[in-house]
């Protein structure tokens, strides 16, 4: 396990949040978001490792009882909870409920951690509202989100949010994934459904991880449209030219629309969806989204 903040590259402003944090009072309820799941988890693991570290002087210490067996991943106050195959399930947000009644092994407090919290189903979310309303002293909850706002608002108000600093995001060399992509965007930026499900219809035959990847990169591009005119660099650098065009040619309002369009199809594809049927759906929905007058939607 990874102890402490230093150890972690870039986002020196949250580090320095999250210092100025555990030397005073430290959120029991905390949501980490951001585009890289193995980043948030570090952080996670550091915030962890902080709040059970018993040492003097800076935590982690890295050295005392705690942080020893944090680093062997043997602390059993730390309790790490993942989805279950496509999600956190409401038994699962049920023994988060019974475990954090129980006192710490060992020193004062216990820390759970839950990584890809927005895959938590309505029923699991529901089920851990009221110890986030209300958690024993001793007990500090650290989520993580790539996408926080599949998260019920009432989960997220019990949370102190904090946001990791986006990371441009490396491309695949599959062309299966990058020239359907480009021939989409091209076709949306011209309003073209036709060339819009042709180039969807390359995804057809994706697995599961390739159909999530190839929907990445869209979403990517997609909000780098919306974010470049204020300034903001692109997390896509091969697709910028494109995303230009897209925030030239569609308002703010489309372009979030499709975006959250290719989150919704991205999480019936980890359901077990037809990715054929998804294929038809996605330029059928992005071009009702963007190209149909309001009136016919």
């Amino acid at each position: 396990m990874m102890l402490g903040f230093d150890a972690l590259p870039g986002n020196d402003a949250l580090k320095a949040s999250l210092r100025t944090a555990l030397e005073r009072r430290f959120p029991q309820a905390v949501l980490l978001s951001g585009s890289d799941e193995s980043s948030l988890y570090a952080f996670a693991q550091a915030i962890a490792a902080a709040l059970l570290c018993t040492g003097a002087g800076s935590h982690p210490c890295g050295t005392c009882a705690s942080c020893r067996k944090l680093a062997h991943d043997t602390h059993p106050d730390l309790i790490c909870i993942q989805r279950d195959d496509t999600e956190i399930k409401v038994e699962q947000a049920r023994q988060i409920r019974e475990e954090a009644a129980i006192l710490p092994n060992d020193g004062s407090r216990k820390v759970f951690i839950l990584h890809g919290a927005d895959h938590m189903n309505t029923s699991a979310q529901n089920a851990l509202l009221k110890v986030l309303e209300e958690p024993p002293r001793y007990v500090f909850f650290v989520l993580t989100a790539v996408q926080p706002g599949l998260l019920l608002q009432t989960i997220r108000s019990r949370c102190t949010s904090y946001q990791l600093a986006p990371q441009p995001m490396p491309l695949p060399d599959d062309p299966a994934l990058l020239e359907p992509a480009q021939a989409f965007l091209r076709a949306l930026t011209r309003g073209d459904e036709y060339e819009m499900l042709l180039a969807a219809k390359h995804y057809s035959k994706l697995n599961k991880a390739a159909f999530g990847q190839a929907m990445e990169i869209l979403c990517t591009a997609i909000r780098d449209a919306v974010l470049m005119p204020a300034g903001i660099a692109p997390l896509l650098p091969a697709f910028t030219e494109l995303s230009r065009t897209l925030a030239r040619t569609l308002s703010t309002q489309k372009l979030l629309a499709v975006y959250d369009h290719l989150v919704l199809l991205s999480h019936r594809i980890e359901g077990n969806a037809s990715a054929p049927l998804q294929c038809a759906v996605l330029a059928a929905g992005v071009y009702r989204l963007c190209c149909l007058p309001r009136s016919t939607q």
